[in-house]
């Protein structure tokens, strides 16, 4: 039989390791909390962190065209007139480029496709990331072009009594025309569409004059099983005496409905629904989206600030309600949830937390203001040279 020494100092033992295992408990504890505390003022530092002046990091000239045209895509940008279409890298580099002879050309950009269009001409190109044209002849005049992710695109054409919605497989030689929607004159006529990323689903707006009073009308289709019973229409709504100013496919299931006097998101393009709506008394000057948020830029009476942006999220949260002073000329909302604004000689950038990340003259007239590949990087478009920028911290 043990001791009762023994035994009490085999209880000191045990009571020693116990201490040691608390004391390294709370000190790992500690740490971890300092280093989330550290890590949490840094990250808080960072999204708040204001900038009011850049350096050139490139700068690459351009030929002067009264009709060329930029748009933003992947992180680079994408240039093109009435002769061709080319992707440039922030060096310069060309990508990929295409020709074509357009009279009135128009792009339009979803992931790593593009597609451009003669508009009220009969020719269109869709283009990939590998630069690999595909040429689509249509029986009508253009009205508008959407692609999708995917590279199918939905095509608004113009017959001489009503116009037509047609949807392309360009890389489908032995069966481009996939569906043919009709229009009724009864209902209006179709003004803008959008087809979705993954290219099985289109929304429409109509616009008709009845007894002297505007009615539009938001059409939703689906190319799948789902509405192949309907002739593809799987939901609509009349908006009476309220002009649809332009509808947008947020993501795959989220959709938005511009109006005159504001917008509404439906989900489930399968079945669409509408989650909710926003209206204003005040005058809309710019109108804004990703695939997260909707943004909306009011015209104010008050002196100081004579502008109001508020944003929401998909699911119709008010994230941002800022007043703020600054001309411009565009407004744009990409991937990083940052909000771009510029006027000729001016660019700003609103973070979705209201802070103003950006605000600084421009040296130069600036077209357009995109956002380039890496942290704090940007790209000016001028007149005669695209510069890729890089932000600096204020002093």
């Amino acid at each position: 039989m043990d001791s009762f020494v023994g035994r009490s100092q085999d209880i000191a033992v045990i009571s020693g390791r116990r201490r040691k295992i608390i004391l390294f408990t709370v000190i790992c504890a500690a740490c971890i909390v300092v280093a989330s505390v550290i890590f949490i003022l840094l990250v808080n530092s960072f999204m708040n962190r204001r900038y009011t002046s850049y350096e050139v990091t490139r700068e690459v000239p351009v030929t002067g065209d009264s009709f060329v045209k930029y748009a933003s895509y992947d992180d680079k940008v994408l240039r093109y007139n009435r002769d061709g279409i080319s992707a440039l890298d922030a060096s310069g580099s060309i990508i990929w480029n295409g020709s074509y002879n357009m009279v009135s050309p128009s792009a339009d950009v979803c992931g790593k496709y593009v597609v451009a269009a003669d508009i009220g001409g009969k020719t269109l190109f869709v283009y990939n990331e590998e630069g690999q044209g595909k040429e689509v002849t249509t029986d009508y005049p253009i009205v508008q072009a959407s692609v999708s992710a995917s590279g199918i695109i939905a095509v608004l054409l113009e017959q001489a009594t009503s116009n037509v919605i047609n949807i392309y497989n360009p890389y489908d030689v032995s069966n481009r025309l996939l569906v043919e929607i009709p229009t009724n004159v009864d209902e209006g006529y179709p003004v803008c569409i959008d087809i979705s990323p993954e290219g099985t689903n289109l929304v429409a707006a109509y616009v008709c004059v009845t007894n002297g009073k505007i009615q539009s009308r938001a059409a939703f289709y689906d190319f799948t099983d789902v509405g192949k019973n309907t002739n593809c229409l799987v939901g609509a709504k009349n908006y009476d005496e309220i002009v649809i100013s332009d509808v947008r496919f947020l993501d795959g299931d989220n959709i938005c409905i511009f109006t005159d006097n504001g917008f509404s998101v439906w989900r489930n393009a399968k079945k669409p629904r509408e989650s909710y709506s926003n209206t204003y008394e005040e005058k809309i000057k710019s109108a804004f989206c990703n695939n997260k948020y909707v943004g909306m830029v009011f015209e104010n009476s008050s002196s100081t600030r004579p502008y109001q942006m508020k944003v929401y999220d998909i699911s119709g949260k008010k994230v941002l309600d800022l007043g703020f002073n600054n001309n411009y000329n565009t407004v744009r909302m990409y991937g990083n949830d940052e909000i771009l604004f510029n006027s000729a000689s001016e660019c700003e950038i609103f973070r979705i937390n209201g802070v103003k990340k950006l605000s600084c003259q421009v040296n130069g007239r600036v077209l357009n203001f995109f956002p380039a590949e890496g942290i704090n990087r940007y790209y000016f478009v001028m007149d005669d040279k695209i510069q890729e920028i890089k932000l600096k911290k204020q002093n």
